[in-house]
């Protein structure tokens, strides 16, 4: 196959596209974490987080 001239194997083709869906994926996950990170925290999800800090500063 032929691609501006120049040939282009399949297997190209797939690991460019699955480059590319990489990308995008990882582009949706960063933009997603800082979408959610913007509201602060609630005070019941304050709470669970101290009380889970204390449980494992409690086990060893």
């Amino acid at each position: 196959m032929r691609i501006f001239g120049k040939p282009v194997f399949p297997r190209q083709i797939i690991l460019f596209a699955s480059g590319l869906l990489f990308l995008a994926s990882t582009t949706y996950d960063v933009h997603r974490s800082i979408k959610n990170n913007e509201t602060p925290p609630s005070e019941e999800q304050l709470k669970a987080l101290e009380e889970y800090i204390k449980s494992v500063r409690r086990s060893p």
